[in-house]
């Protein structure tokens, strides 16, 4: 079924040989299998003993576009250098790279080591295109076994349907999170603390609106604003989530469908009343990011909701330094009642969409499970995350990593200039919370990010269902169709479009559009994601 062919190498991916001599190198604490902890001394002895590299081809997607993988990037050159490996890349951005990938595969020419998202290496890895690596990670990867294998989550995130792992996946360094956050110097202006309760949060937004908190002596505030469905988020405080990308969630053993539970009526009404009294703006439903941050930085917004780490970036942009005291302070999930325990479900996984897998035609595999096992391992998560040490990175005496100013005063951003070294490249390795909190701009930023991870403010992670390729199918195209509806019914019973009246009759519809076939599909996918967590 697969023809040899490379024409789906386009103009656009760029293909580079890297010859990087030198040896491998081993072990870091972790105590990985044919790993060293010298990686000069291992390199130097590979390169006396007359070691050939082994070529292994990649197919990856390079960070940034005006940087592409080459033998002359900085982390590749090094996991060269240390492991005796001789790459060679089949690269271009990752728009190109993802629409490349399923043509590649249909192609039957496969690289020996292809970078890509879970989903598509658990959909073509059982059709022969990638090796199971189960018994390989078993045998050569003790590293990979401790923090993939054995963490629930992070194996049922990463597992295929048929219980076979395909790819060895990104781990995320910090479970960042949605959240609201609110103007602090606003509260204290007015005398009021940071609101915990729904009403609570009711009773900020109304003296936000009515008693001039920025002092320019006009009613010019916007208590509340956000983009795209963010405000969806307030949904925390009746324990359930409306984004289209969680509203199936677990409860008493089943899965529910969010959007008709009688909470998410309760919910809607709660909204539609805000959003009625003014106290969401009222172009809530189309705000684009560019005007809503210019009116964060005219001194108009209260609160808002959105990544946690990302709005608290604000208060050290030079846009508020005009603004006194201007300061957001990320709060706890809204709850219903005081005593409540504050939780969301709106956070980042634990593995990070991109992994990567062994082709069928790799004939170097052990070499290539060292490579994935080094990447896992403490050296390599160094690597991967800081880049060289007095290169692009520092220790401090306290082990503490810190940029240098080759990263972190880089003319154009310290994540570019990570990108352009191949730092968090795409592909099966460990984020670093230091490499989060060296990126930081702030030690407040930075507290800030890390609060709902401190306080342990996140619910058990929704279950990853696994579904058969038929049964995929027919959740995508009845999802499809239903999602379209219920995101305009949300939508216009929150602003009043529609009266919470029909709310029964949304329900009665969503039903009607083969949900029940639909709620089989899902509750046949918890029970096999149960059985595959064993």
């Amino acid at each position: 079924m697969f023809q040899t062919t490379k024409k789906w190498l386009s103009t656009a991916l760029v293909l580079s040989t890297v010859t990087l001599i030198a040896a491998a190198c081993g072990s870091s604490t972790d105590s990985q299998a044919d790993v060293t902890n010298s990686p000069s001394g291992s390199a130097s002895a590979a390169a006396t003993a007359g070691q050939k590299p082994t070529k292994l081809t990649v197919f990856i997607a390079s960070r940034t576009t005006d940087a592409l993988y080459t033998n002359e990037t900085l982390i590749w050159k090094e996991l060269g250098k240390r492991l005796n490996i001789d790459f060679e890349f089949i690269t271009g951005d990752k728009k190109t790279m993802a629409a490349k990938l399923p043509l590649m595969v249909a192609s039957g020419d496969y690289p020996d080591i292809v970078s890509g998202s879970i989903a598509d290496f658990n959909k073509f890895g059982p059709q022969g295109a990638f090796i199971p690596l189960n018994d390989l990670i078993a045998k050569k990867a003790p590293t990979i076994t401790k923090y993939l294998v054995n963490d629930k989550d992070a194996k049922s995130q990463t597992i295929a349907f048929d219980g076979n792992l395909y790819s060895v996946p990104m781990l995320s360094a910090v479970r960042s999170s949605e959240g609201p956050l609110i103007r602090q110097d606003w509260l204290d202006k007015l005398g009021l603390p940071l609101p915990e309760t729904i009403d609570d949060w009711h009773t900020v937004l109304k003296a936000f609106k009515e008693k001039d908190p920025n002092g320019d002596g006009k009613n010019d505030e916007i208590p509340f604003s956000s983009v795209e469905t963010f405000y969806l988020n307030f949904a925390d405080a009746w324990g359930i989530d409306l984004n289209a990308d969680s509203r199936w969630m677990q409860e008493n053993g089943k899965m529910i469908y969010t959007p008709i539970d009688p909470r998410t009526k309760e919910y809607l009404t709660t909204m539609n009343q805000w959003y009625s009294e003014g106290l969401f703006e009222k172009e809530l439903l189309s705000r684009q990011e560019k005007d809503w941050q210019t009116l964060i930085f005219n001194n108009r917004v209260g609160a808002t909701n959105h990544w946690i780490g990302f709005v608290a970036g604000f208060n050290d942009m030079p846009e508020v330094k005009k603004i006194p005291g201007f300061h957001f302070q990320v709060t706890k999930p809204p709850v219903l009642h005081k005593g409540d325990k504050a939780l969301t479900d709106r956070q980042q996984q634990i593995t990070v969409p991109w992994a990567w897998a062994i082709s069928k035609n790799n004939k170097n595999v052990d070499v290539t499970m060292k490579l994935f096992e080094y990447a896992y391992s403490n050296e390599g998560q160094t690597l991967l995350n800081f880049g060289v040490e007095g290169d692009t990175y520092t220790k401090g005496s306290d082990g503490t990593l810190k940029y240098t100013d080759k990263i972190a005063k880089n003319v154009d951003g310290s994540a570019k200039a990570l990108y352009r070294i191949g730092a968090q490249p795409l592909l099966g390795f460990r984020q670093d919370p230091q490499y989060e909190k060296a990126s930081c701009v702030s030690v407040d930023s930075c507290k800030q990010l890390f609060n709902y991870v401190d306080n342990n403010y996140f619910r058990d992670a929704i279950p990853t269902l696994k579904y058969s390729d038929a049964d995929m199918d027919d959740y995508n195209r009845i999802t499809t169709q239903i999602n379209t509806y219920v995101d305009e019914m949300l939508s216009k019973f929150v602003v009043g479009q529609e009266p919470l009246s029909k709310f029964d009759a949304f329900v009665t519809k969503v039903k009607s559009m083969n949900y029940d076939q639909l709620e089989k599909i899902q509750n046949k996918a918890y029970a096999k994601y149960k059985e595959l967590a064993k």
